[in-house]
């Protein structure tokens, strides 16, 4: 997905949807010096964010990251299935 300067609830919960039916592995390295070294510990408080603030443009380069995380997740092949 592409920036977007608000995002929609439907997309947030979407998304959220996506992470809650998918296993993924634990680490991932975003490239750009971003590692993050435990993915379902780092969407809790970024969810949490993206709910209340969903419509803020303030917050929408880390609700954007939510959508890098999986977009990585898939292209490095470390989603390992459904739950």
């Amino acid at each position: 997905m592409e920036y977007k300067p608000t995002y929609t609830k439907e997309e947030i919960l979407e998304l959220r949807h996506w992470f809650d039916t998918h296993t993924y592995e634990k680490e991932l390295d975003m490239g750009g010096g971003i590692f993050i070294p435990d993915v379902d510990k780092t969407l809790i408080p970024m969810f949490m964010t993206a709910m209340q603030h969903y419509e803020n443009k303030t917050f929408s380069g880390q609700i954007r990251q939510l959508f890098r995380i999986r977009e990585e997740l898939i292209k490095q092949n470390k989603v390992t299935g459904e739950k």
